[in-house]
């Protein structure tokens, strides 16, 4: 029994020797145990040192090898550039930066949401608004009165408008906007009455009310008419869908809109009434509604270009005011007078597609062109409002009204 504890204690310190020599063998730099086994038949009887030529060989054909359980050596020149100031950052990619570049430095997904102001140039048409009003005619009225020439149209063509916005970022994946939209158009017309041989040639109006003591008039019969809008949109946009080349957002918020329509026609009419004979509508909406939009973009490869669209939807609750007037301007006499107002609902759908191109660091800056069209529905236009009038029939005024043409985006983001 006394022979056995030299022993046993001869078995431990051989135990605790051999522990640390393990420990010492894991402990070498990968690189020293790397060029152990891989040394290449040449240098197998030489010995190769860390600093030997043999070893930088050896050290290359490392980087091939797999990991399997430990950590692999480090490359040879792995020197680090620690900051925007040696133009590392530069050269970041859109999902992920290089090790050499700092956290603060990295560009976000293509797709990621950011704060950012922007500025578009509406070049628009308004349609489905025109007022036919006047047409060339042979005779001054009553039997025997046809249509003889041209019609006289009041249509508005292509005018300019903007929008400005803005959006703050809440994370790489939703934001608050803003922005507010304006649109003025207008337009002027002029009739003379027709050449017709032997006389006879007047203009007819189409917009007098039946009931007033008015015939006809010798020319010019003249119009002027504007339609403007302004919006003002807010709300959330988040991430739907994406993928490495396309994303879809979903946005929701309010709406405010205002619309407004003037007509007016004026002419020299004979008649019991006979005189300067001033015709004019004035109609204003005013309402506001939730918003609801979608818009998505799809990358075209590395080049910067991108495929978007968009559309938004917003019911808004209003109110429509509506003046018909008519008025002898030469006795200032009030020939017919119509006030009218009405409750509803009017629908706002817009949508746009066009091309867009994106630069600068992390693409900070993106313009793109494109197509849109806006479409007031249950909207009371113009000629609705006239014919209303001239009925003496106040139900179901309304028509459609829309607005269509090019826009033109300048953005900064960051």
């Amino acid at each position: 029994m006394r022979s056995s504890f030299p022993v046993a204690t001869l078995q431990i310190v051989l135990t605790f020797v051999s522990l640390f020599s393990v420990q010492n063998s894991f402990a070498q730099s990968n690189q020293v145990r790397g060029a152990n086994f891989w040394l290449s038949q040449s240098d197998s009887q030489n010995q190769v040192m860390p600093t030997s030529a043999g070893f930088a060989s050896v050290q290359d054909d490392l980087a091939a090898v797999p990991d399997q359980g430990y950590m692999q050596p480090a490359p040879y020149n792995m020197g680090c550039d620690l900051g925007p100031a040696q133009g590392c950052c530069d050269t970041c990619c859109d999902t992920c930066c290089d090790t050499c570049c700092t956290e603060c430095c990295c560009c976000p997904p293509w797709w990621a949401h950011r704060c950012s102001v922007f500025g578009e140039f509406l070049y628009l048409q308004p349609t489905d608004a025109d007022v036919t009003h006047a047409q060339q005619q042979n005779g001054i009225g009553g039997a025997g009165t046809v249509p003889f020439g041209q019609i006289g149209v009041a249509s508005l063509e292509h005018e300019p408008g903007y929008r400005v916005g803005g959006s703050i970022c809440l994370s790489n994946c939703s934001s608050i906007f803003g922005s507010y939209t304006f649109f003025e158009s207008e337009s002027f017309d002029s009739l003379l009455p027709p050449v017709i041989p032997g006389g006879g040639g007047a203009i007819g109006s189409l917009v007098h009310h039946p009931g007033a003591a008015i015939t006809a008039s010798t020319g010019p019969v003249n119009s002027a008419y504007n339609i403007d809008y302004q919006l003002a949109d807010f709300g959330i946009r988040r991430v739907w869908r994406s993928g490495p080349c396309q994303v879809i957002n979903w946005s929701v918020g309010g709406r405010y809109g205002h619309l407004e329509q003037d007509f007016l026609q004026s002419g020299v009419f004979a008649g019991g009434s006979a005189g300067q004979i001033d015709t004019q509508t004035a109609i204003s909406f005013d309402g506001g509604g939730l918003l609801f939009g979608l818009d998505g973009e799809r990358r075209c490869g590395d080049c910067g270009l991108s495929l978007y669209g968009k559309i938004n939807v917003s019911p808004m609750t209003g109110r429509f005011h509506a003046d018909y007037s008519m008025t002898n301007v030469s006795t200032d006499a009030q020939l017919a007078l119509a006030n009218w107002q009405d409750d509803r609902i009017t629908t706002l759908l817009d949508y746009e597609a066009g091309l867009a191109y994106s630069c600068g660091t992390c693409d900070c800056f993106r313009i793109s062109a494109g197509y849109t069209v806006y479409h007031w529905f249950n909207a009371v236009t113009t000629d609705s409002l006239i014919n209303g009038v001239q009925a003496d029939n106040y139900v179901d005024i309304n028509g459609p009204l829309s607005f269509s043409g090019l826009v033109t985006r300048a953005e900064f983001r960051w």
